[in-house]
């Protein structure tokens, strides 16, 4: 394979003996990755200054500049690298300290295999983007805007004498970005979960409310939508659609009787399906502004008009932040996919399916014209999967679901 189709990766870590132990493991991957191994945090920054690299692998407990302070030298200089950071247990605080900088963490000493696997899947993720400007704002993303009222009562409780662990996950379990940066904390693989947690309200009684309370009121993991400032911005519309469209998913995978994984990860991949809509609102003002405007005049849909203006979607931009903080692959898919999906891989009645149905169903609803509401659905992909005519029920599966749960 020629060098300039290589992935580079760069691992810092101040004990030269750790540094060999993963030369040898992935030794097997010289073909596809230009590995570069350094003992020091400035040495790091050196090379990065004169060698460009796509990912940074990191040490948290290193003399002179931590990894969390070298971390975020990276993001501040090379904003479009990926970040990953080992850590030893004993380092709780300080790794709950490094979510502002790390897209994942990674336990210490790391499993070979899962190193692997982990790296292979950020160098499949990134060809989801194409366009590297985009892909450098994504990579820089901390956290993601809240709805002002949830904000607020989200600090109230943090804040209160007696905060409740249950009241601040059906909080968490109520806002799109809320859920989404909860559910990086929670899956990173320092904490060592035997498998992904795909609830928010699961996620916050895993983390335990000490540390809830330093990734609310000290890391700040969680940031107010300012609606003055994006006025033609209905960030309330996106959330409602949101909650619906988990909803509507939920009842139809629950329909179809599919694993109970994909019931969680329906609710999840409902939820922050249109993720995306908030990243180029809130990085990409003016610009989407005038796609948002177009939309409105015009009868072509939104996600087609972002293609046109920024050579990807929110479909696209929302499923890389998510595979960047390590959420499972099935909702990153649903995500990626929900409005074209044909375009994927997949051949079969699933959480793809269930969240692009969800989505027409939703949108179906808010629309008087019934020509536009045949355009929601992908009948290449429904015809494909043998299920075109299946809609009707669908429908009145959801609308029976939500009235059961009103």
């Amino acid at each position: 394979m020629n060098d300039t189709v290589k992935k580079r990766i760069l691992f810092v870590d101040d004990e030269s003996m750790v540094l060999k132990g993963i030369q040898r493991t992935l030794r097997k991957m010289r073909n596809s990755w230009d590995m570069t191994f350094t003992t020091g945090a400035r040495e790091a920054l050196e090379i990065l200054d004169t060698t460009p690299m796509d990912v940074i692998v990191s040490d948290m407990k290193m003399p002179e500049m931590d990894g969390t302070q070298l971390l975020g030298e990276v993001k501040r200089r090379h904003p479009h690298m990926v970040r990953l950071i080992l850590s030893g247990h004993v380092e709780q605080e300080t790794t709950i300290q490094s979510v502002q900088f790390a897209h994942q963490c990674l336990s210490k000493p790391c499993d070979a295999e899962l190193l692997k696997q982990t790296l292979a899947k950020l160098f499949a993720l990134r060809e989801i983007l194409s366009d590297d400007a985009i892909k450098k704002i994504v990579s820089q993303i901390e956290s993601l805007p809240s709805l002002p009222s949830i904000y607020t009562e989200i600090m109230a409780e943090m804040q209160s004498d007696d905060p409740s662990i249950n009241n601040v996950g059906k909080i968490i379990g109520r806002d799109v970005s809320m859920t989404a940066k909860i559910l990086q904390v929670v899956n990173s693989v320092f904490f060592g979960l035997p498998r992904k947690i795909g609830n928010p309200q699961q996620a916050v009684m895993l983390l335990g409310l000490e540390a809830i309370k330093s990734l609310v009121l000290s890391v700040k993991i969680f940031s107010e939508f300012s609606q003055q400032q994006y006025a033609w911005f209905n960030i309330d519309d996106i959330f409602n659609h949101s909650i619906s469209v988990s909803t509507h998913a939920k009842a139809i995978v629950k329909s179809e009787k599919m694993d109970q994984d994909l019931v969680n990860y329906s609710l999840m991949a409902g939820l922050l399906h249109d993720l995306g809509k908030l990243i180029l609102a809130t990085n990409f003002n003016q610009t989407y502004k005038q796609v948002v405007a177009e939309s409105q005049s015009s009868d072509s849909q939104l996600w087609e008009l972002e293609q046109e203006a920024f050579g990807t979607s929110h479909a696209e931009i929302g499923a890389y932040l998510m595979g960047l903080w390590n959420i499972e692959s099935p909702i990153i898919e649903a995500i990626a996919f929900h409005h074209c999906p044909s375009r994927s891989a997949s051949n079969h009645m699933g959480l793809l399916a269930a969240v692009h149905i969800a989505n027409g169903l939703d949108h179906e609803e808010a629309s008087a014209d019934d020509q536009a509401a045949e355009q929601l659905y992908d009948n290449e992909y429904l015809d494909r999967l043998g299920v075109s005519d299946r809609v009707p029920d669908w429908r009145q599966v959801c609308k029976a679901y939500a009235e059961r749960n009103a």
